[in-house]
């Protein structure tokens, strides 16, 4: 794990402003390469809009876009998890994704600023907005890396590395719950197992989801955090101390129980403790938590924008930021984000409990951060996921390659989402 030192900026406010790192990414498409190629696909019209839902399990289903043009080459987008797994939840993603849509089309799919600039309002109006826009957004990449024969991460400014290494996130993988409703030691244990058996060499659970809201009774609370703190143990004594453990807390504390479980948990030496409390809510409580402990802490997961993450990193309320492509406003906001959080020697890890598409936009869009800590890969939801995209999703030995196919490197396998649609 690359730990990168905290800096204190005397004023970081202008440098966070939306408008100082507008050129920054563009401007790898300046070159002669580029504008050639620009002109040669700038009849390159956004014509239609296909949506597909994927059903998974209980905590929602896949949603994939696809972004039509009028010369036939299309692109993929995930809008997965941005509203209930409901019929009114998908009715609402299907609205939103309407309606971005239509600010694009008959527009060339390279306008992607233009894009960004006409949704951004809309984009900030709620969690499924955000995710509809972003999904748009990725798409849009997809479409214009195909048709200049490139992946989209040669767009961005190029690859650093040639892999990405991945935690398995085994909390949907787990159900198996003792007499009192709350998923065991032993059911956590086995999924670490299985995790580790794909070849995973990191592992985050979420113990915490056990908990009962709070307020609760201090009986009730002492119960709850015991039984999550017991399942870290187990796990932890399953993996060994080569593994890196994470937990997510999923904002079940607040700022006393949370500084209470992250000096509990110092001895299991945590990769990173997740979000004990909702940081974009609770800057102060977060940070006071991260101030706390020894170990490193890590959240905002479902933030919108530079301007969501402006006030974690201005306060260094944490170690670790996690944008997801899906939330924060697509491949090149994540971008963005990371490179302010570079300025103030914060790293990222991209949240990703998702599908293979929002898998894939991640990976293009972290290619050449140099902040980069980890992936997240949801795991043992479905067993044909790598086969959901062609070709097939590829995993090894705990890292995801970056592919040089153009676009984001996929195609879904339309016979297998009608299949489980």
């Amino acid at each position: 794990m690359i730990v990168l030192m905290k800096s204190k900026w005397g004023s970081r406010r202008s440098f966070l402003k939306k408008s100082s790192l507008a050129a920054f990414i563009p401007s790898a498409l300046h070159s002669p390469f580029w504008s050639d190629a620009l002109q040669k696909e700038a009849k390159l019209i956004v014509t239609d809009l296909k949506i597909h839902v994927v059903k998974v399990n209980q905590r929602g289903n896949w949603i994939f876009i696809e972004l039509m043009t009028n010369r036939g080459i299309t692109g993929l987008g995930e809008a997965s998890h941005g509203a209930p797994g409901t019929a009114e939840g998908l009715q609402r993603m299907q609205k939103e994704l309407s309606a971005f849509f239509e600010m694009m089309k008959g527009e060339p799919s390279f306008s992607i600023e233009q894009y960004r600039q006409r949704g951004w309002k809309n984009a900030q109006t709620g969690l499924a907005a955000s995710t509809a826009f972003s999904a748009i957004e990725q798409a849009m990449w997809d479409i214009n890396g195909k048709a200049l024969g490139v992946p989209v991460y040669q767009m961005l400014g190029g690859k650093v590395r040639e892999k990405i290494k991945c935690y398995a996130n085994i909390n949907r993988a787990t159900k198996e719950k003792d007499a009192q409703g709350r998923r065991t030691a032993s059911a956590f244990q086995k999924s670490a197992e299985l995790a580790l058996q794909q070849g995973f060499k990191a592992i985050k659970m979420a113990p915490f989801d056990e908990m009962k809201p709070l307020p609760s009774t201090p009986t009730q609370i002492k119960s709850d955090i015991d039984h999550a703190i017991h399942c870290l143990e187990a796990v932890r004594k399953t993996i060994g101390n080569d593994i890196d453990l994470l937990v997510d807390v999923h904002s079940h504390l607040d700022e006393t129980l949370g500084i209470e479980v992250a000096q509990r948990v110092e001895p299991l030496n945590l990769f990173w403790l997740e979000e004990p409390v909702d940081p974009e809510k609770f800057v102060h409580e977060t940070k006071a938590i991260t101030d706390s402990t020894t170990k490193t802490t890590a959240g905002g997961e479902y933030i919108f924008g530079r301007e969501g993450f402006a006030p974690l990193i201005d306060a260094e309320a944490l170690d670790i930021l996690m944008p997801d492509v899906k939330f924060c406003g697509g491949i090149l906001e994540l971008k963005y984000i990371a490179a302010m959080a570079e300025t103030a020697g914060v790293q990222i890890a991209p949240h990703n409990p998702s599908g293979p598409i929002a898998t894939a936009a991640s990976v293009h869009a972290i290619a050449g951060i140099p902040n980069l800590s980890i992936l997240e890969m949801a795991y043992g939801e479905v067993p044909w996921r790598e086969n959901l995209v062609s070709p097939a999703e590829e995993f090894t030995d705990g890292y995801t390659p970056i592919t040089d196919q153009p676009g984001l490197g996929y195609q879904l396998n339309h016979s297998l989402v009608k299949r489980h649609g």
